[in-house]
């Protein structure tokens, strides 16, 4: 009977000697594997990658050519627009003349839109693009509205906050309005929709964007 019991002592003492090492390991440790869960589980601390989807018809240090007329742009910079991923980018290339952009979107045959900048004070356009938008008088109706992180990658991309609304327009044929509505600045391009054999991707090089 005694030595039960004292196995029974034993048993319990090195029970209650393992829970009282895991509670001070816990105290000693708050950012150990547990405590690192805990933060990759915070709202916003997943990180984004900026890699180009397959989908998108170019990337950062592309040259794009319009086949019909030879016009070119290198892709220098660009406005990376993010949900969980990157769903479209705003190409620019400065050196161009007149700041051309390019306007791409993560959806396999979606082309992309050819664009040039409009100025300032030759179209108004709120926080939070309408439905549709006069320019010239051309009605544009808008196809799409995207609210996304923005991130600039390269050079010359300008700068519009951390997040935006982005609109699509379709105008009288292949014409196109796009409109980037940022925290701290909106813009406004001028273009046309591009498909497949209307233009010429002449590779950089680069295979994401950094």
């Amino acid at each position: 009977m005694t030595i039960l019991v004292d196995a029974l002592v034993i048993v319990g003492g090195v029970a209650l000697g393992r829970w009282l090492v895991r509670r001070v390991r816990r105290r000693q440790a708050p950012l150990g594997k547990a405590g690192e869960a805990e933060a990759e589980a915070e709202p916003g601390a997943a990180r984004v990658s900026h890699e180009a989807p397959s989908s998108f018809p170019c990337k950062l240090g592309d040259v794009v050519v319009r086949v019909a007329e030879g016009d070119e742009a290198w892709l220098a910079g660009a406005l990376m627009l993010e949900e969980d991923h990157p769903v479209a980018a705003l190409f620019v290339a400065p050196e161009a003349g007149g700041d051309r952009g390019v306007f791409v979107r993560d959806a396999p045959g979606a082309g992309m839109i050819w664009l040039a900048p409009i100025p300032r004070d030759a179209l108004a356009v709120p926080r939070d693009p309408p439905h549709a938008l006069e320019l010239e008088d051309v009605r544009y109706e808008r196809l799409r509205r995207l609210p996304v992180r923005v991130s600039r990658v390269g050079s010359g991309a300008p700068a519009v906050g951390e997040r935006a609304i982005v609109a699509e327009y379709a105008g009288p044929a292949s014409a196109r309005l796009v409109i980037v509505a940022g925290t701290s600045e909106v813009l406004a391009w001028k273009g046309v929709a591009l498909t497949e054999g209307e233009y010429d991707v002449l590779p950089g090089g680069k295979d994401t964007l950094e």
